[in-house]
C-alpha cells in the first residue's frame, strides 16, 4: 500500500462536519440517483445511446462481476484510456465496487505516455477505444505490452475483431459469470481509488492519488456556489483523461444524480448545439474552447438557445479580454477563470463576485480551500506581495504514488502543499496567478514538460543543443518552439525533421514542436544554463520581424 499524506486530524473533523468530505462512495451515489429518479438520463455521448441511471447500474454490476472474474480486485491499478464515451462512467464505478483503483489517461498520449504510466502504476487491467480517428489502440499497446508482464487484462471498446491478447467489451459483459460482484473487502472513502498522472517540470509521468473524499470535495466545494442541483445539465468538452473533465463532468454528475453530456472531439459548432439541445447549465472550458465556442460562425443562431447559468475557464492562463467576450456574448452566464490542478482546486469567481474582479483575479478559494502565499524563507507574504503559492484543504490530494522523495519537497507541515504557482492575494482575498516557478508550457491546457521534450529530442545524431520555449499563440495560449543548433554538416534541419524525431520517439502529437528556430549557439548563462527568458525574447523577435515581412 502506498504511503498517503494524511492531513492533521482537526482539519479532518471540521471537513466532515462542513459536509465537504460526504464519506460517500461514486457507487453510493450512483445507487441513490437510482433510487431518486431511474429513468433520468445520466450519460449522453456521441457514439453510444443515451443511458438511464437504471440501465448505468446494471450494467456497472455485470461489468464488476466480469472484471471480478478475470482477476480484478481490491488495490489493482486498472488504466481507463478512452474517448468521452459513457464507458468511462461505466468502468470508473465498476472498478468502484471491487475497491479496484481508477487510473485516468488521455487518449492524446502514444507509446511514451502510455508506457510511463504503466511502468509507474504496474497496472493489471486496461481499457482502449480500439480504433479512434484512426488510430490502432490495441497495436499500440501490442507494442509495448511486454515490457510489462502485470497488464493481463486487457479490453477493448468498439473493436469489430477479436484482436489475440484483448477482450473485446460487448464479450466481456455477455461472458460474464454473473450479474453482480461477489461481496469483498470493503473499501471506505478514504482510501486510494483514484490515480490521475500529471507531468511535472521533469518530464516524468507523477501520479496524484485522490480517495473519493478528496475527490468528491472538489464537487462538494462548488456546488453551493453555483447552486447547481440534480435538474442541471452537465456538459463536458474536456478529456476525462484529465481531472477537469473527470471532476467536473462525470463525477459532477454523480454527485449530484444529474445528467453529463459529453462531446467525443472538440467541435465548436456541434457543441453549441448540443448544450442548446440538451439544455446544459454548466460546463468547463480551457481558454481555447472558449474562444472557439464565441467564435463559432453558428453562436448567433444558438446563443438565446443556451441555458447556460456557469462557465468555469481554466487549465491555462485566461485572458481578460477573452471574459469580456463572453460576457458581453453571453450576459446571462457567469463566466469565471477556475484556477486549480490535478492535486486539488483551487478558486474562483462567485456570482457576486465584482465585475472588475470577475476579469483581472483567479477568484477566492472554494469552501474549505486555503491559499497563502510564502516569501522565500517560507514566512507568509502580506496581502499583494508576490510570491510561492501553497495550499491545504478538502479536495487535496493524497501525494504522489510511489514517489515519498516529492512528498517530502512539497509537502509542509500543516497539511500544505506547495503548488509550484506564484502568486499574489489581495487585501479582499482575491487571487491571481502570476507565474510558475519550473519550465512548463501549456498548451490547450495541457501541461508539457520542457524537460522532457527536449531530451526525447537531443539524443538524435543530427542536434548539438536543443532548448524548448513557449511561443504565444491566440488560440492554443502557448506552442512549442525548438530552438535547435545542428552538428556539423547539418544546418539544413527542417522543422518536419523536428517532428518526425518527436513521433520516433512516441511523443503525443501535441508536445510536438509547431516551430523551428536554427541557432549558431544558445545563449548561457556563467554557470552553464540556457538563458530561456533571453532567448525566447530572440526568438519571439525573429519570429515577428518574418511575420512583419511576409504581411
Amino acid at each position: 500500500m502506498p504511503l498517503m499524506k494524511k492531513q492533521p486530524q482537526e482539519l479532518c473533523d471540521s471537513y466532515r462536519a462542513e459536509g465537504l468530505w460526504t464519506d460517500r462512495l461514486p457507487t453510493d451515489f450512483l445507487e441513490t440517483a437510482v433510487e431518486r429518479s431511474p429513468d433520468k438520463i445520466a450519460v449522453v455521448d456521441d457514439r453510444f445511446d443515451p443511458i438511464t441511471y437504471a440501465d448505468l447500474a446494471k450494467e456497472v454490476s455485470r461489468l464488476a462481476a466480469a472484471l471480478q472474474a478475470n482477476g480484478i480486485g481490491r488495490g489493482d491499478k486498472f488504466i481507463i484510456a478512452l474517448p468521452n464515451w459513457q464507458h468511462v462512467t461505466i468502468f470508473m464505478l465498476a472498478l468502484g465496487y471491487l475497491g479496484a483503483v481508477s487510473v485516468h489517461m488521455p487518449i492524446a498520449g502514444r507509446e511514451h505516455e502510455f508506457g510511463g504510466v504503466l511502468k509507474v502504476s504496474n497496472a493489471k487491467g486496461i481499457v482502449v477505444a480500439g480504433e479512434f480517428r484512426g488510430f490502432s489502440f490495441v497495436e499500440m499497446i501490442d507494442g509495448i505490452v511486454d515490457d510489462f508482464p502485470s497488464l493481463t487484462t486487457r479490453i477493448s471498446v468498439g473493436s469489430k475483431q477479436d484482436d489475440p491478447g484483448w477482450t473485446r467489451y460487448d464479450r466481456l459483459l455477455a461472458e460474464a459469470p454473473s450479474d453482480a460482484p461477489q461481496a469483498g473487502e470493503p473499501v471506505t472513502p478514504s482510501d486510494l481509488m483514484f490515480l490521475l498522472f500529471t507531468s511535472g517540470s521533469s518530464g516524468e509521468p507523477k501520479g496524484v492519488m485522490h480517495s473519493s473524499n478528496t475527490l468528491g470535495a472538489m464537487n462538494a466545494g462548488i456546488v453551493p456556489i453555483y447552486d447547481l442541483g440534480p435538474d442541471d445539465v452537465i456538459f463536458t468538452a474536456a478529456p476525462l483523461g484529465f481531472s477537469g473533465g473527470l471532476v467536473h463532468g462525470v463525477r459532477l454528475a454523480l454527485f449530484l444524480g444529474s445528467t453529463v453530456v459529453l462531446l467525443e472531439s472538440w467541435n465548436a459548432d456541434r457543441a453549441l448545439e448540443l448544450m442548446a439541445r440538451e439544455g446544459a447549465a454548466y460546463c468547463i472550458l480551457t481558454p481555447t474552447l472558449l474562444r472557439d465556442l464565441l467564435a463559432s460562425p453558428l453562436f448567433p443562431d444558438f446563443a438565446d438557445q443556451l441555458s447556460l447559468r456557469v462557465i468555469l475557464c481554466g487549465g491555462a492562463y485566461v485572458p481578460g479580454d477573452l471574459l469580456r467576450l463572453a460576457r458581453n456574448k453571453l450576459p446571462s452566464t457567469l463566466t469565471s477563470v477556475i484556477w486549480g490542478m490535478t492535486e486539488g482546486i483551487g478558486s474562483g469567481c462567485a456570482p457576486d463576485t465584482p465585475k472588475e474582479k470577475l476579469v483581472t483575479t483567479d477568484g477566492r478559494p472554494f469552501l474549505g480551500t486555503q491559499l497563502k502565499v510564502l516569501r522565500e524563507d517560507d514566512g507568509e507574504a502580506p496581502a499583494g506581495e508576490e510570491g510561492a503559492l501553497v495550499m491545504r484543504g478538502p479536495q487535496r490530494f493524497l501525494g504522489y504514488f510511489d514517489r515519498p522523495d516529492l512528498d517530502e519537497e512539497l509537502f509542509l507541515e500543516g497539511g500544505w502543499f506547495r503548488t509550484g504557482d506564484i502568486a499574489a492575494i489581495d487585501a479582499e482575498g482575491y487571487l491571481k496567478i502570476t507565474g510558475r516557478q519550473k519550465e512548463i508550457i501549456i498548451r490547450g491546457g495541457a501541461n508539457i514538460s520542457v524537460a522532457e521534450i527536449e531530451a526525447k529530442l537531443v539524443g538524435d545524431p543530427r542536434i548539438e543543443q536543443i532548448a524548448i520555449i513557449d511561443v504565444p499563440d491566440k488560440r492554443l495560449g502557448e506552442r512549442l518552439c525548438a530552438c535547435v543548433v545542428p552538428k556539423n554538416g547539418h544546418g539544413k534541419l527542417t522543422l518536419e525533421d523536428i517532428t518526425e524525431i518527436a513521433n520516433s520517439q512516441g511523443l503525443a502529437k501535441y508536445k510536438w514542436p509547431e516551430y523551428l528556430e536554427i541557432m549558431d549557439a544558445l545563449p548561457l548563462s556563467p554557470a552553464g544554463k540556457i538563458k530561456r527568458p533571453a532567448l525566447r525574447e530572440f526568438v519571439l523577435s525573429r519570429i515577428g520581424s518574418r511575420d512583419a515581412a511576409h504581411g
